[in-house]
């Protein structure tokens, strides 16, 4: 009686025939990091926005001239801010959501490519 053949199972086969685990690490890294890098950006522009944003506001409000107008003008703005938080919480959502999914699909792999594209 002869005994089957059985191939033992290697998870990481595929991983020393691309680049070994230091070179996978480092790419994690380096994706990691301009990652983080972009979403710095991200953020100096939406502070930005917000300086700008307040400033204006507070221009209006010194040139309204009655309770009403400044009660419109309040509402303009805590309107606006709320939107420009929305946009820029799925701007850095889809960024780190795009690392994460990079990152489990390609270990140690390309999330550079994600990051040049957005």
């Amino acid at each position: 009686m002869s005994t089957p053949s059985v191939t033992p199972m290697r998870p990481f086969a595929g991983l020393a025939t691309t680049a070994s685990p230091m070179q996978a690490m480092m790419r994690t890294v380096s994706a990691v990091a301009k990652v983080t890098q972009t979403a710095g950006i991200e953020w100096a522009d939406f502070a930005k926005q917000s300086v700008d944003h307040g400033t204006a506001t507070l221009r209006k409000l010194a040139k309204a001239r009655d309770p009403k107008s400044v009660l419109v003008i309040q509402a303009e703005f805590l309107k606006g801010s709320y939107e420009r938080i929305g946009a820029q919480t799925r701007t850095l959502g889809d960024l780190y959501s795009g690392l994460a999914g990079d990152l489990l699909r390609h270990p140690g792999g390309s999330a550079a490519s994600q990051i040049t594209k957005a």
